[in-house]
């Protein structure tokens, strides 16, 4: 399998870059739930209900207003474990590339504590903290759902519940944990804002600067198509009502700030804008995409 391990844009004078810890290519019907292969089929461009799709895992490199931020934290140290997944566990090594070590990472922000969004906030099973000086944010209400007794309930939870827990007590123990409700200015140009329904405390970064925008929106999209039916959801979905409501905040935010949208299960680099069509729905573009040809 051919892909790409990272790819860069500019947003003003800031940086974004995607980085891989793996990719899988597999049938996602589990996209769409609920939904006709019927539907959904033509409005992704396959003839097969289970042609794979290629899914890439890891984080997004934010740099250029003075600070090194991670959106994310891909799959970890354990990542080899994941049947399937090509360049498994190498995103430190993609970070590496790019000039970033460890200690250089200055704070990390969780769109979700999935465990293949926070793997890396350890660097070993005695729970050693990845990036030794990097703050931490997570929402709030995100800690709390992981660290509550819902969450063990729900059996699509249950092999995540320990790792993640794992990883939120590191961060915790080290002082590095940061939470925060509502949204949460970084710098001038970085902002998380709430976009909860995929995870209670699932949250999206804005990066603008400049005139230009671009949205890190983590698992509200896994395919741009989602986009465009806000209320084609995957099965792990929390909450659907309020995912749909996320889905077209961001989408509004997108179309009125003429923003970019970046997900990190797209294959890299897939870039998408938004607009408005005649009737008031939205109408997503993939405006780059360097790897499908791969």
């Amino acid at each position: 399998m051919r892909f790409r391990t990272s790819a860069t844009i500019k947003v003003g004078r800031m940086r974004i870059s995607q980085v891989s810890d793996g990719v899988v290519e597999a049938p996602r019907r589990t996209w769409f739930n609920g939904v006709p292969p019927e539907e959904w089929m033509p409005a992704t461009g396959v003839t097969d209900p289970d042609h794979p799709f290629r899914v890439n895992f890891g984080a997004f490199l934010v740099t250029g207003d003075g600070s090194v931020t991670l959106v994310d934290a891909g799959w970890g140290h354990r990542a080899h474990e994941v049947a399937g997944l090509a360049g498994a566990g190498e995103m430190l090594d993609r970070l590496a590339d790019l000039g970033v070590r460890p200690g250089d990472v200055d704070r990390i922000v969780q769109t979700h504590l999935h465990a293949d969004h926070c793997g890396w906030l350890i660097k070993d099973d005695a729970g050693t903290p990845t990036f030794p000086r990097a703050e931490v944010y997570v929402h709030e209400r995100e800690i709390a759902y992981w660290t509550g007794e819902e969450v063990a309930a729900i059996p699509a939870n249950h092999s995540m519940v320990p790792a993640v827990r794992k990883r939120i007590e590191a961060v915790s123990a080290a002082g590095l944990l940061r939470a925060f409700g509502g949204e949460l200015p970084l710098s001038d140009a970085v902002t998380v804002l709430p976009a909860h329904g995929h995870t209670p405390g699932h949250v999206v970064v804005l990066v603008a600067d400049g005139g230009a925008a671009a949205v890190i929106v983590g698992d509200l999209a896994h395919h741009p198509t989602h986009l465009e039916h806000p209320g084609w959801l995957p099965v792990i979905d929390h909450d659907p009502p309020r995912s749909v409501e996320s889905r077209e905040m961001v989408a509004a935010l997108a179309a009125e700030r003429n923003a970019t949208l970046l997900a990190p299960h797209f294959p890299i680099l897939t870039v998408v804008g938004v607009s408005r069509d005649s009737g008031g729905g939205v109408r997503a573009t993939v405006r780059r995409d360097e790897d499908q040809a791969g």
